[in-house]
């Protein structure tokens, strides 16, 4: 029996060398390149990485970008702010008739001291706690495992039954209206993806232009790979999912409902 490659006619090309020559003909070239582009830049246009905005430029830019997707957005002054937090989680909480949320253990978002007065209006809140604190119920852990997975087990369970999840990401992306959240000790991704709603709460001197300043500051903080956490995630806006047909769903692998609250 004959192979492929023997009865395949004398000079005719098959495979790579018959699609890369078609490529070429059809850029108007006789045979493909035989030595690869120049490539002098690297990285983002120099006009974007250059690119200076103010604050209030920022702050504008992420507001537009972020309700443009459906998101909300409260911008508040620093006095103002414990309250002005405190009263827009229960404004979201009984506009959807949320009764127990969960929130990062974050030093920013402990200092707000919204704990009081939103348990006040009969919401539970689970604080995301390593060392799972403040009477989340217990749960079995898998067979042979214990220590840090046993804790973080018995935290899944408690968010899983959240309906607000509540962050102080690292940045924000303005000309995106991006979170960037990076995951360890206290900041559990979970906060951020299986609840139903949304709250990022930051400074608006927190606000970058690009992802890729986020990505400089990442790099700065935890120059080596065995230092930094398990996860970076990125959020724009609500989860938004479509199948083959294009058929748009809101909410199915994270929050549908998102919200900000930017601190001047």
């Amino acid at each position: 029996m004959s192979t492929s490659s023997e009865r395949r006619a004398p000079g005719r090309m098959t495979g790579r060398d018959a699609f890369m020559t078609h490529i070429a003909s059809r850029l108007g070239r006789r045979t493909p390149g035989q030595t690869p582009p120049e490539r002098p830049f690297k990285g983002a246009p120099e006009f974007y990485t250059q690119r200076q905005m103010t604050q209030e430029e920022h702050i504008e830019q992420f507001m537009a970008n972020w309700t443009a997707l459906s998101g909300k957005v409260l911008v508040v002054s620093e006095a103002e702010a414990p309250a002005a937090v405190a009263a827009y989680i229960r404004q979201i909480c009984e506009e959807h008739g949320i009764t127990r949320i969960t929130r990062w253990e974050h030093e920013a978002l402990i200092a707000l001291g919204f704990d009081g007065p939103v348990r006040e209006a009969g919401i539970e809140i689970v604080p995301w706690r390593e060392d799972g604190a403040d009477g989340i119920e217990p749960g079995a852990s898998p067979s042979g495992v214990g220590g840090v997975w046993q804790q973080r087990e018995r935290l899944l369970r408690a968010t899983e039954t959240c309906r607000l999840g509540i962050v102080w990401p690292d940045y924000a992306v303005s000309s995106t209206s991006s979170l960037a959240l990076f995951s360890h000790g206290g900041k559990g991704r979970s906060v951020s993806l299986l609840t139903d709603a949304l709250l990022a709460v930051f400074r608006a001197d927190q606000l970058v232009f690009r992802i890729g300043e986020a990505f400089e500051q990442f790099k700065q903080r935890y120059p080596d790979a065995v230092d930094m956490p398990a996860s970076l995630n990125l959020i724009t806006g609500p989860s938004r999912s479509a199948d083959i047909e294009n058929d748009l769903t809101i909410g199915i692998h994270g929050p549908g409902k998102v919200h900000a609250v930017i601190i001047r």
